[in-house]
Order: C-alpha cells, then sequence, then structure tokens
C-alpha cells in the first residue's frame, strides 16, 4: 500500500479492535498501513466517505446503506463489510434510583413509560445518533414494543454520542440510544437508568462494521483479507477477560496519545469480559445478508427510507 488507509472512527468504545489493532502493531504485521480518523459525529463519517475523505470506516449497516444509496450528496459503491461488535447500545431515560425502582416493579412498560413520562411535564426528548442508524430503529422497535408513538409521544434529537451525556445533564434530552459507554456513563453519573440493551430488543445484531469503499479496494486488492485478520485477531483480544484492564485504559486514555478520551468506569462496565446483559461484544464471523440485514432493511423499508425501486440496486451491492 503507497498510502495509508483512513479509516474513520467516532468515540465509541466498539471501535475496540481498530484500537488494539493499531496499539499492538497487528496491521504492520499483515503489511498495512492504517490511520484511524477519529471525527465527531456520523455525519461527518458519512460525508468523509463520499467526498474522499476517508478510505473506509467503523460504521452501522443504516448509514452505510443510505449512503450507497446516494443520501450523502452522490451514489457510493459501499458493500457489506467485516462485522466487528454486536449489541451493545443502550437506551436509558432520565431520573435516579427511585425513577429506576418505579420502572422495573410495573409490570404494564406503558404505565411504566407514562408515569414516568409525567415526571417531565412536557412531550420527553430522546436522543439518537443518527436518523440513519441502528439505534434509531432499535429506540423505535422500544417504543412500539410499550405502545408508546414515537411520532406524537416522544421528539427525537440528533446528536453526537459523545454529546450525550452533557446534553442529558443540562435538560436538552431526556434520554438516549447509544453506543458504548455513553449509556453505562449515564447510570454511573446517576443522570439516567438503563430501559433496555439492544440485544434485548434485536437479539445478536450487528452493530458496527468495517466498510471500505469499492474504489479503495480496487486499488489495493488484497487488503481487505488482511485488514480482516487484523481486525479479527484484535476482536479476540477484545473480547478476553485478561486483556480488559488494557484496553479500557487504552479506550480511556486522552486523545492526544491515540486513546478515545472515553470514561473509565463506564468502559470498565461493559466489557465483554463483564456479566452486564447490555455488554459489547465483538464478533468477526460473516453471515449471509439475509442474517445480518434483513430486519434492518425491513424496518428501514416501513420508515419510506428504501423504495421498491431502490432494492434492486442494494442487492446488487450485496446487501440482501
Amino acid at each position: 500500500m503507497s498510502n495509508a488507509c483512513r479509516i474513520g472512527l467516532l468515540q465509541l468504545a466498539d471501535s475496540a479492535p481498530m484500537l488494539v489493532a493499531c496499539a499492538l502493531n497487528l496491521f504492520s504485521k499483515y503489511g498495512l498501513e492504517v490511520k484511524p480518523v477519529i471525527v465527531p459525529s456520523w455525519a461527518n463519517i458519512a460525508d468523509g466517505l463520499v467526498w474522499n475523505g476517508l478510505d473506509g470506516a467503523i460504521m452501522f449497516p443504516p448509514l452505510a446503506i443510505m449512503t450507497a444509496l446516494g443520501q450523502r450528496g452522490r451514489a457510493l459503491d459501499l458493500r457489506p463489510g467485516l462485522p466487528l461488535s454486536r449489541g451493545g447500545n443502550m437506551i436509558v431515560l432520565r431520573g435516579q434510583k427511585p425513577n429506576q425502582t418505579r420502572w422495573h416493579i410495573e409490570p404494564n412498560k406503558n404505565k411504566a413509560f407514562h408515569i414516568w413520562k409525567n415526571t417531565l411535564n412536557r412531550k420527553p426528548r430522546l436522543g439518537v445518533v443518527h436518523l440513519y442508524s441502528t439505534h434509531y430503529l432499535i429506540l423505535s422497535r422500544f417504543l412500539k414494543s410499550l405502545s408508546i408513538s414515537r411520532d406524537t409521544e416522544t421528539e427525537i434529537v440528533i446528536m453526537p454520542p459523545a454529546n450525550m451525556i452533557q446534553a442529558l445533564a443540562a435538560g436538552e434530552i431526556d434520554g438516549f440510544c447509544a453506543g458504548p459507554p455513553w449509556g453505562a456513563d449515564a447510570n454511573l453519573q446517576n443522570l439516567a437508568f438503563s430501559v433496555a440493551g439492544s440485544a434485548s430488543i434485536v437479539p445478536n445484531h450487528i452493530e458496527k462494521m468495517l466498510i471500505l469503499k469499492e474504489t479503495w479496494k480496487q486499488a489495493n486488492p488484497t487488503a481487505m483479507k488482511r485488514l480482516s485478520s487484523a481486525l479479527a485477531e484484535a476482536a479476540v483480544l477484545c473480547n478476553a477477560s485478561e486483556h480488559a484492564h488494557y484496553i479500557t485504559t487504552l479506550l480511556s486514555a486522552p486523545l492526544h496519545t491515540h486513546g478515545l478520551g472515553l470514561p473509565a468506569q463506564a468502559v470498565a462496565s461493559i466489557m465483554p469480559s463483564t456479566t452486564t446483559p447490555d455488554a459489547m461484544y465483538f464478533d468477526t464471523t460473516l453471515q449471509t445478508p439475509t442474517l445480518s440485514f434483513e430486519w434492518m432493511l425491513k424496518d428501514m423499508q416501513n420508515e419510506g427510507w428504501i423504495t421498491p425501486s431502490l432494492l434492486e440496486m442494494l442487492h446488487t451491492l450485496g446487501w440482501m
């Protein structure tokens, strides 16, 4: 490779395999030069891919699909890449221990939601990290399971995951669905309580993938296999309990020292080695598109994002 592969990512703990592969020189081991590019929002990820600031990204499939379909300015040849993580997102609602206790002892969760909602004296504002995200689809499924109308009984607010805690503390939002470790951090700071993990809503769902532009893959025909090998090796390390402290330290290191600046206690609480049902889990196993993306594509069609005329394009690109 003549130039480093620029891979975009956000301040999220499920980017761990990328950081570990860099820190332990696993990319170099496979003859690769990789440059992680940490950006503030998912919109930056999509725009970086479309306008050539990035060669690839650690991202969730719905955004990759909608970017491929031209929703960020022009269509782009993006195909399913290497799965990296499953589950790990958390839905939290504003409140402290008494609110959590009331929520959990009330068997009727529709009633529990309205009891919680009445403590706000207004329509709840719930944050998600991007419209075209697993988080939006999962939060929508959660609200539907409670017979809560997302569109009339809540207000959805889009913001970067790293901004969620500050927004919650400032009263700008009343809850959120975000990736690790931000839900755990909200719990630890007594700003919110967890009501669902994404794996309880869509079991075993793919959360993040390594997506590379086809133009870059064509220019570097053997690189994808080598990238996959390096990240698969890193994912095994990330799942192992004996490496949890090292990885927590790596992810919580400041940005200027090649960490992600994440809250260490929150990261430690959702490492794969913990017993929490909302823990991260890293898995690079390739499955068929039907097993991996069917639920997302169904929900995206129901939202009106994907019309029947676009399904043929997605089939050509290998997403179904």
